[in-house]
């Protein structure tokens, strides 16, 4: 019996150069059924294609189409009618393709493989398998690799390459990137442009650009058409570039695919290449979009910058879907641009600080932009103001004032959540009096006085407070509540606002105006300010809204001056006082100021208090009520003389009591009614204070 290299070699003497005809005589047919029976094949066409590959792959040479041709001496129209046997025998395993990236099928070499070979040199039946190599499938890498190579072909003109291009999206029209590329630009020329930006990039591991200049001239003989294509490059009509896929950067002089061009091209691969943004928390987000806007990467001067950041942004975002605050913010805030503004105060505010606004700005738009949100901003009208989320604050440091970007307690909870209170700022003790903290006192006042203040007070109860503010609103009113107490000295006025809050829950902002007015020229203008920024942040923190007070508040809301001798003094109070106009008229919470002086009070100050309510010297008998609830051991005579033969304040009152007291303390017996007039008579300075005395006793 013959062996199997016996068989292929009479077989190759019938074959070569027999032009494939005379196939149906009995010996060649004999030959070549034995030779397929012995190796496996399925027909007799598979076994003429074998006897030509391992004939050409013993001479070490791979084959295509062309070689078989020359092999038979036949035409390669010929040959054509054999290709489903190649293909069979690749399908075996018994051939293999050497050029893997060759789509085009008449270009494809064959080369038996090795361990066939070994086989019918050893006379056994080879096994059938199929090599790793050869479960590759020409993919989108190899089909843009092809392109690449027309392009860089000089001998290959523009027509002739678009051609090609076109031949080969035909034969793999089922490919995803062919498939997905032609539903979205129609123009042959700019698929192929893409083709070979996508080649620039994934053959640099994703960080690759195109130039621009370079890639037009290897596509286009013609200058004209290269300066078209420029020109519509750069003014944004190109069709990849009005489809999103492509943009010019780097000072005009490349291109690059953007995200969605990426998505396209890339397919489920998308990920491998470039920076990698999953698996991120609240934190490191924030700080990879900050890192982003600041890095080259985002470059404000192109024309399509914003479009880019977006397209970033959502990006960022879609690969932490996880990150619930996400979600929520991309509900409150359509604008990906305002949203990575957001973060970027978020990665701030993380670092336990702000962020300059010009600064930011400037790093996130383009100029045009840029000043329409520092307009907004400076007008309170940005979004990220009109949701509570941000602020602007002035800052100093020794190198003067400066504007930042702060969050808001509802911004730090929007983003950072269970977090938030990490960041939230705490409120002064000093300067902040806890309603749980003022302890109870009985005041006594005239009717007139008693029912003005019965109506404060019952208007600073919550509900009461929220069903007015919803009524002034429905109406256009201003929504603010501001109330004034004037009048003499020691009269209740303090006391009465620390009742009020006490018995309406809210906590009060005392405001210190020694420290308003400081001696360091324009630093009480900042400080005036920052009294009112720091009451609304409160506001926006507390449940109930709390008392901004400003006690014994004569030096400040007093009449303005007209700028003379006083110069920069008199200037800075005028600035001041219109500080706190502008802020009482857009006032959201309470705001109540005590005066001694009333008749110096600026008249614009006066028209912007809703309450004003005028402190009289009480009357002898709510100054006899007055004596008896502090000296409960007084007689109702005694209390009666008392508040008749001395014009007391309430105040005046507390401090006889507070001597008493420790009269009492001293003697360990409570003082009899000579010592309190005693000590009622030493309680003025330098005027006869009554008439008569106690016990016959003269007290002057």
């Amino acid at each position: 019996m013959r062996t199997l290299i016996q068989l292929i070699k009479a077989a190759a003497v019938k074959l070569r150069d027999s032009k494939l005809k005379r196939l149906g005589g009995k010996e060649i047919t004999a030959q070549l059924d034995m030779m397929a029976q012995r190796l496996g094949l399925d027909n007799k066409g598979e076994a003429v294609v074998f006897t030509a590959l391992f004939d050409r792959s013993c001479a070490g040479r791979c084959s295509d189409l062309g070689d078989l041709a020359s092999y038979f001496g036949c035409t390669q129209l010929e040959v054509m009618e054999y290709v489903p046997f190649v293909k069979s025998l690749l399908e075996k395993g018994l051939v293999v393709q050497t050029d893997l990236s060759e789509c085009r099928l008449t270009n494809q070499n064959f080369l038996v493989a090795n361990h066939v070979i070994g086989s019918v040199l050893e006379n056994r039946r080879p096994e059938f398998r199929k090599s790793r190599i050869l479960e590759k499938e020409f993919d989108r890498y190899d089909f843009c690799r092809l392109v690449d190579s027309q392009v860089q072909d000089s001998d290959v003109m523009s027509e002739s390459l678009f051609q090609f291009v076109d031949s080969i999206e035909r034969e793999n029209s089922g490919m995803p990137l062919v498939r997905e590329l032609a539903a979205v630009v129609e123009d042959l020329p700019a698929r192929t442009l893409f083709y070979e930006m996508s080649y620039d990039f994934f053959s640099s591991d994703g960080n690759g650009r195109s130039d621009l200049t370079t890639t037009l001239r290897d596509m286009y003989e013609a200058y004209g058409v290269r300066f078209r294509e420029r020109k519509s490059l750069l003014d944004g009509t190109h069709p990849l570039v009005r489809a999103g896929l492509v943009e010019v950067s780097g000072d005009h002089d490349s291109l690059e695919l953007t995200v969605a061009g990426q998505r396209i091209f890339l397919g489920e691969d998308f990920g491998i290449f470039g920076k990698q943004y999953t698996g991120l928390d609240r934190f490191s987000f924030a700080r990879e979009v900050s890192e982003y806007v600041h890095s080259s990467a985002h470059e404000t001067k192109s024309p399509k910058a914003l479009d880019k950041l977006a397209e970033k942004i959502r990006l960022m975002e879609d690969s932490n879907g996880s990150l619930e605050c996400l979600a929520k913010i991309k509900g409150l805030i359509v604008e990906a641009d305002i949203r990575a503004l957001f973060y970027i105060v978020c990665n701030a505010c993380a670092g336990g600080g702000s962020v300059s606004l010009n600064r930011e700005l400037s790093s996130v738009y383009p100029i045009k932009e840029r000043n329409a949100a520092l307009k907004a901003f400076k007008e309170e009208k940005h979004k990220l103001q009109s949701l509570d989320l941000a602020e602007v604050v002035t800052e100093s440091s020794l190198f003067g004032e400066y504007t930042v970007l702060k969050l808001t307690d509802k911004g730090k909870e929007l983003y950072f959540g269970e977090d938030a209170e990490l960041f939230m700022e705490k409120p002064d003790k000093k300067e902040l009096i806890l309603s749980k903290d003022i302890k109870e006192k009985r005041l006594f006042f005239s009717g007139k006085e008693q029912e003005q203040l019965r109506l404060v007070g019952d208007t600073l109860q919550e509900q009461n407070y929220q069903s007015l503010v919803a009524r002034l609103e429905e109406k256009g009113l201003a929504k603010g509540i501001a109330v004034l107490l004037y009048g003499a000295p020691g009269t209740g006025k303090t006391e009465s606002v620390l009742q009020w809050a006490r018995e309406s829950g809210r906590d009060v902002v005392h405001v210190d105006i020694s420290a308003a007015k400081s001696m360091w020229y324009g630093e009480s203008e900042k400080i005036v300010k920052d009294i009112f920024t720091r009451y609304k942040r409160l506001c926006r923190r507390s449940q109930i809204k709390p008392i901004l007070l400003f006690n014994e508040a004569d030096a400040i809301f007093s009449k303005r001056k007209a700028v003379g001798h006083g110069g920069s003094i008199d200037q800075t109070e005028n600035t001041i006082q219109n500080i706190i106009l502008e802020e009482m008229e857009k006032l959201e919470g309470i705001l109540i100021a005590t005066t001694n002086l009333a008749d110096n009070l600026d008249r614009a100050f006066e028209r912007r208090f809703l309450f004003k309510i005028r402190f009289e010297k009480p009357s002898v008998e709510v100054k006899r009520s007055i004596w008896l609830d502090k000296l409960p051991g007084l007689s109702p005579d005694d209390a009666a003389r008392l508040a008749s033969e001395y014009d007391f304040s309430g105040g005046e009152i507390d401090n006889v009591v507070r001597k008493a007291t420790m009269v009492e303390v001293l003697d360990g017996t409570p003082p009899s009614i000579e010592t309190i007039a005693s000590l009622c008579g030493e309680e003025k300075i330098g005027k006869e204070r009554i008439k008569i005395g106690f016990g016959g006793a003269k007290i002057i």
